[in-house]
């Protein structure tokens, strides 16, 4: 099983299925599956932009790449997904349209929902177990989305912040989770206390001291790609990097993840270093 993992998008969803097309082409390999770290910018409606997101798309107009790309088909994008056929599976960040999101969550009791016009993209529920199999190949997938809550603030007024519910479904003894199930975890925020002192989500370490999954990937931290082994001794714990370009017009290394996964004793990550990547410039991605 090969799962190709990403970090914050804002927007450029469809630069990230052209890498993983072109992943699949240079290695001749197949792409089973795309685990997303939010911060996806799921904004279908642009009055509903944040103001950091209508900040950003003043200079950057891929951070609109939802609406432009994902809520009206469009030929190219079609065309792309037709040579891919993996979905994508995230997590909520803190910069998407969360109105938008919990009207589509409260429409099932699945633990994962699309949210696209294609039906290829999903968001998971926040501490629902999600279990995927390709071949002989199975792992099991634990979200946790948003950011953590920090003492002042009231989660009611900013969806940005995990919800009671969410906290809540954490907390619950699931009979069917426990620390030999979860293989990945996949947040947006980082662990408290883990990136910086005093920041991240303690949702986030207590549930990797409990559940002890292989591999926990998030976002959000604004800081390089990073594969530190987490305090449990057992969590390889991987900040992957936004997709967006350095001053120097390129892809910063380790924003492009690839897992070959057979079990939880067979598995090993690669950061996707290739030399065509170069090739994805802002000017120029959209033409490749």
């Amino acid at each position: 099983m090969k799962i190709a993992v990403f970090a914050d998008l804002h927007g450029r969803i469809f630069l990230c299925l052209k890498l993983v097309e072109r992943l699949q082409r240079e290695r001749n390999i197949k792409i089973d599956l795309i685990l997303q770290c939010g911060d996806m910018g799921i904004f279908p409606n642009l009055q509903t932009l944040d103001k950091a997101t209508l900040k950003h798309a003043k200079c950057d107009p891929t951070e609109l790449g939802f609406h432009r790309y994902f809520v009206k088909p469009q030929p190219q994008v079609a065309a792309l997904l037709e040579k891919l056929t993996c979905d994508m599976v995230c997590v909520r960040g803190n910069h998407e349209d969360h109105d938008f999101l919990n009207q589509l969550e409260a429409q099932t009791q699945a633990p994962r929902f699309a949210v696209d016009c294609y039906e290829r993209i999903f968001i998971g529920k926040t501490g629902s177990l999600q279990t995927f199999q390709f071949g002989d190949a199975q792992f099991n997938l634990v979200g946790i989305g948003r950011i953590g809550l920090p003492a002042h603030k009231n989660p009611s007024e900013n969806q940005t912040y995990i919800q009671p519910y969410e906290k809540a479904t954490l907390e619950q003894k699931h009979p069917n989770v426990n620390q030999e199930c979860v293989d990945i975890l996949i947040s947006h925020d980082s662990p408290l206390n883990f990136v910086t002192t005093g920041f991240g989500m303690p949702e986030i370490r207590d549930f990797l001291m409990v559940h002890q999954p292989i591999y926990h990937f998030f976002g959000h931290t604004g800081t390089p790609y990073d594969l530190q082994l987490f305090d449990n001794k057992v969590t390889q714990s991987c900040k992957i990097a936004e997709l967006t370009w350095e001053k120097s017009g390129l892809l910063p290394e380790g924003c492009m993840v690839l897992i070959n996964w057979q079990n939880r004793f067979a598995h090993q990550i690669e950061v996707i270093n290739d030399e065509w990547l170069k090739e994805y410039t802002r000017a120029g991605w959209e033409y490749l």
